[in-house]
């Protein structure tokens, strides 16, 4: 029972901490030192301080009727995207049927004509000079063993 009184009376201040802060955040005080220097505040500057200006500030409507404004111009950057989308697409889609068109292409090809020139194996046509091919090692025999010392 302690406990439930302790959390109602940490919440009450807690809330009238926050309200009284909000309240007293809507003046501004505004004035400058002996040496030029510009000072704004929340609080009322102590002692002999001259030419303070305060200014009160207000919670305005936003501009219409209710309606919230576009400050960001969401609409119009989602406007944007989408089109973006749409000539992405139309250009991945314009990519892959010109790699099919050139893949039937390159299949249309025969084979047979190089590996006619290369033996048994396909190399593709370098600058018209043949691959070489590597060879097996050449056995050689090993030499004898001479007289032992």
């Amino acid at each position: 029972m302690n406990i439930h009184r302790t959390i109602i009376v940490t919440t009450l201040v807690l809330l009238a901490f926050t309200i009284s802060t909000k309240v007293a955040a809507s003046d501004i005080y505004h004035w400058v030192d002996e040496n030029g220097v510009s000072h704004y505040s929340q609080y009322q500057p102590g002692g002999d301080t001259s030419n303070v200006s305060r200014q009160k500030l207000e919670n305005k409507a936003p501009r219409g009727n209710g309606e919230v404004e576009d400050v960001y111009n969401v609409a119009a950057h989602e406007k944007h995207m989408a089109e973006w989308r749409e000539e992405r697409d139309k250009n991945r889609a314009d990519a892959r049927a010109r790699n099919k068109q050139t893949t039937q292409q390159h299949s249309t090809r025969n084979p047979e004509s190089y590996s006619a020139q290369s033996g048994s194996y396909w190399y593709p046509p370098v600058y018209g000079k043949q691959p070489v091919r590597p060879r097996p090692p050449i056995a050689r025999p090993r030499p004898s063993p001479g007289p032992r010392r």
